[in-house]
């Protein structure tokens, strides 16, 4: 804590720095919702297929990249985030 304590209150004068720690907790919202709407998922290998979907169109959001244009190039086999 001693080490960064220079960057607890930064949010303060930067306004880009998140000031809560919730953003993770944000992303799971939506496979539990998806796991409550559903009754979850049949086998383990759907729920996999699942999280590495939802992981590269959560990436390509926050990075503000175009999702349908970058999915299609990762199927032709050029993807442009890795």
């Amino acid at each position: 804590m001693d080490k960064y304590s220079h960057n607890h209150l930064l949010f303060l004068h930067d306004f880009s720095v998140p000031f809560d720690d919730n953003i993770s907790e944000r992303d799971l919202r939506k496979a539990k919702n998806r796991q409550k709407m559903a009754g979850g998922f049949r086998k383990e290998s759907g729920s996999e297929m699942y999280c590495s979907i939802m992981t590269v169109i959560e990436t390509l959001k926050k990075r503000k990249m175009g999702i349908i244009e970058n999915i299609k190039m990762l199927f032709m086999g050029t993807p442009a985030i890795f």
